[in-house]
């Protein structure tokens, strides 16, 4: 049956929130600071930076919990949270519009779009590699 404690108990994803770093490392280091909170569960993560989808997507996945004031009552509300470089997120962008706002062609760029992912992927660890042996000295 279809109502609102069924919704609580299945769906993961009421809410979203993207966040968008400069580097990889920034990427764990906010996934750790969410989950040091008291307040903020873990129910599930996918880690598609380790292991990118093959598409090329990479792209951390938390789902929590998180507390939701009311006026009389708190609640616990699930919430997804994607953490990804400035680098993934463009390169997320122009796969989901091709993917399901282009109505011809999309297949045409499948294996481009995959080159871009990894070509993106070696610029950025480039960058992260210069980034920590300036600052993380």
């Amino acid at each position: 049956m279809i109502n609102t404690d069924s919704a609580k108990e299945n769906i993961l994803d009421i809410a979203g929130i993207r966040v968008i770093c400069n580097y990889f490392d920034d990427i764990y280091v906010i996934e750790h600071l969410l989950l040091k909170q008291d307040d903020v569960n873990l129910i599930k993560r996918k880690d598609y930076i380790e292991h990118p989808k093959e598409n090329g997507y990479r792209s951390l996945h938390i789902v929590v919990t998180i507390p939701v004031y009311l006026a009389h009552s708190v609640e616990t509300v699930p919430v997804e949270i994607q953490i990804r470089t400035i680098g993934m997120d463009m390169w997320a962008s122009l796969e989901h519009k091709i993917r399901y706002k282009n109505t011809n062609n999309t297949e045409r760029y499948k294996d481009i779009l995959k080159q871009c992912a990894n070509d993106i992927t070696s610029v950025e660890s480039k960058m992260q590699e210069i980034h920590s042996e300036v600052f993380d000295n």
